[in-house]
């Protein structure tokens, strides 16, 4: 059985970690590692064997993201949002955009993104303010999402609109090109995961197919939880880059200490507030990893609790993390403060953590209403 972790950590070690610094240096999105990540067959994990790909599941989602995201959390992050706008697509779309989708991903060295949050809504990203205008053979969507990763790089684009009337909750995939499609790249200025791009996105009476517009069948498409499959993939994505940031905290800091010497030969490492701080480092990454890898395999075993595990995997990683960055910084001291390492850099990417949708607080709330029978909306 193919080892997706150590697949995608040995890629990463090679081909990501030697240029996160210039990422975080520059801001700018690293293209020529994701043509490399297509390349090697990243982007088609998920899609089914019978169309080309490896037919994987959210395991695999999770674990490939994970090693990313320890070389660097702009990367892990990108991926994992190819990953779920592939799987809502390959979930509800229509056998001719799949089709299209599949082919591009395969043959094209092309990926996706997710393009769902507003200036207005913020992290409620199902309540959209898009204006839709249907017509028989087309539609015309005019509006603007807020912060859309891999803005101008990814080829398609998958975006909340507001409920239509006859048929239902809609998304659509905006393909990269179409017109009226445009990014403002100029307001990109990020704390952390500075790589990803996560700029403005307009759209001025963009007119497009309805072959794009993709209508959610949750009965037909077999779902098992409160929130699509789409939802439970982002949330395993993020626990994932979370977890895989604590990790990478955990190495820098303990590399640190055990390098940071003194007069007589002792270390930092040697210190016993040092060594608690270690400990706990090493309690975090674990916990994290050890709670998303059961969280997706719930999933995967299709398990009553499930979507409630996910959730805590990403309440628990994301805490964690910001926990262990704030740690790694005191042992990293006046040299972390100074910049000098990456712990400053991997502080600013895990304050990400708190702010991403859905929020810690959100997703408490969320699994206090699974877990006495109450509805989330």
């Amino acid at each position: 059985m193919k080892d997706y972790y150590k697949w995608a950590k040995e890629f990463a070690d090679k081909n990501i970690a030697p240029y996160a610094e210039e990422i975080d240096r520059t801001g700018k999105f690293p293209e020529e590692i994701f043509k490399k990540i297509s390349q090697e067959g990243f982007f088609k994990i998920v899609i089914p064997e019978e169309l080309g790909g490896e037919g994987q599941g959210i395991y695999a989602h999770a674990k490939v993201t994970q090693a990313f995201a320890e070389a660097c959390a702009t990367a892990g992050l990108c991926y994992t949002m190819h990953n779920v706008a592939l799987k809502f697509t390959l979930t509800f779309g229509r056998e001719e955009i799949k089709q299209q989708v599949v082919k591009d991903i395969i043959e094209n060295n092309k990926f996706m993104t997710l393009a769902r949050s507003e200036f207005g809504t913020g992290v409620h990203v199902f309540n959209s303010q898009l204006e839709v205008e249907n017509h028989d053979d087309y539609s015309v969507i005019t509006g603007a999402k807020s912060m859309i990763t891999s803005a101008n790089y990814a080829s398609y684009y998958l975006i909340s609109v507001p409920a239509d009337e006859k048929r239902g909750p809609v998304n659509w995939l905006i393909p990269y090109g179409a017109e009226g499609l445009s990014f403002k790249e100029s307001d990109w200025n990020g704390l952390g995961m500075r790589g990803n791009n996560s700029c403005p996105m307009f759209m001025e009476k963009m007119k497009l197919d309805n072959k794009y517009a993709i209508y959610i069948d949750r009965q037909k498409a077999n779902q098992k939880y409160p929130v699509n499959i789409d939802v439970i993939f982002f949330m395993a994505g993020l626990a994932s880059v979370y977890a895989g940031l604590s990790k990478t905290i955990y190495e820098a800091a303990k590399e640190h200490a055990l390098n940071r010497k003194y007069p007589g030969d002792k270390s930092l490492a040697d210190i016993e507030t040092v060594q608690l701080h270690l400990g706990q480092l090493y309690s975090n990454a674990f916990a994290g990893e050890s709670m998303i890898d059961a969280a997706t395999r719930a999933i995967e075993n299709e398990e009553k609790d499930g979507f409630e595990k996910i959730m805590s995997a990403r309440v628990v990683s994301s805490l964690n993390c910001v926990d262990s960055a704030t740690l790694g910084m005191r042992i990293g001291g006046g040299q972390a403060y100074n910049n000098k390492g990456p712990l400053a850099r991997l502080l600013r990417d895990a304050f990400a953590a708190p702010v991403m949708f859905p929020s810690v607080d959100v997703l408490r709330n969320w699994i206090a209403k699974v877990i006495t029978g109450k509805s989330l909306v």
